[in-house]
């Protein structure tokens, strides 16, 4: 079974919405593209452009050039066949329109960018740069992950993940991430070279949550994704019913899309939203 860190912390926060993704009809019907997703995934396709030594010469990042390439990214330039469509369709869905949000949207995004290049080093040519790689896991596995930067530090590596939501420290990621922690050990195996340091960039402030992947740590992580993985094969093992993949409400189920298929996710949103029990409307303080 290929598995990637992402699906696998999608499982460990809710079982169910780890289900709904892996079927195609429920996700084409209900996954619908957000803004900040849209967001996220034009400035990658612009930081990849950004860092091709081919088409971005060292002497030629700058906030200009990048700002460019997210304009591209945004529109679909550059892109063949089906991602191209793809990219305008969603575009479409997020913003409709509505030209004073995508203008907002995109403002914000510059943004971003400007804090990239004022604080991080424009001279580094990745050793890759958004490319999938994976390995041979646990015996009966693959552990996969498409990573945005892997750049040499001398004789190690080093993984560069980018973020487009709100930072957490430096704890939080260590004791939360399963990212870093696939990452690292699919390229420290894959490749046979020690990682050095594994970083996310959190981009909307400008904040880089970097350490080193220490063997402890590492080992720690193998053992939680092992373990999520047995879960799921677990869970597979059984019979369809209402107690396969089962729910776990959280916080996450307000912006979940699928709560139309799901009761107590709804019931969930309900109360931490404030909408009374009974369905009727509060009434006004006066």
């Amino acid at each position: 079974m290929k598995s990637f860190p992402t699906s696998l912390e999608t499982f460990r926060n809710c079982p169910r919405k780890f289900d709904f993704d892996r079927n195609p009809d429920i996700k084409r019907r209900y996954r619908k593209p957000s803004q900040a997703m849209f967001v996220g995934t034009c400035v990658h396709d612009a930081l990849e452009r950004f860092f091709d030594p081919q088409e971005t010469p060292v002497p030629r990042r700058t906030h200009e050039v990048l700002v460019q390439y997210l304009r591209d990214a945004w529109a679909g330039k550059g892109l063949r066949g089906r991602r191209a469509l793809q990219r305008r369709e969603e575009r479409r869905q997020v913003f409709g329109d509505d030209r004073e949000t995508e203008r907002a949207a995109g403002e914000r995004a510059k943004h971003m960018l400007w804090g990239f290049v004022r604080t991080q080093d424009l001279s580094v040519t990745p050793y890759t740069l958004e490319l999938f790689h994976e390995i041979p896991f646990g015996g009966r596995h693959v552990l996969a992950g498409k990573i945005d930067r892997i750049d040499r530090d001398g004789e190690t590596l080093r993984v560069v993940d980018y973020k487009t939501g709100k930072a957490k420290t430096a704890a939080m990621v260590r004791e939360e991430d399963l990212q870093l922690a696939a990452y690292s050990l699919i390229i420290s195996r894959k490749f046979g070279v020690p990682v050095s340091r594994c970083s996310l960039l959190f981009l909307q402030e400008s904040v880089e949550v970097g350490f080193e992947p220490d063997p402890a740590w590492l080992a720690a992580k193998e053992e939680e994704l092992l373990g999520l993985l047995d879960r799921i094969e677990a869970e597979d093992a059984l019979p369809d019913g209402p107690g396969k993949f089962p729910p776990t409400p959280n916080p996450l189920c307000s912006w979940c899309d699928y709560r139309e298929l799901c009761p107590e996710g709804r019931e969930f949103a309900a109360r931490e939203e404030g909408v009374p029990a009974d369905g009727t409307d509060e009434a006004p303080p006066f």
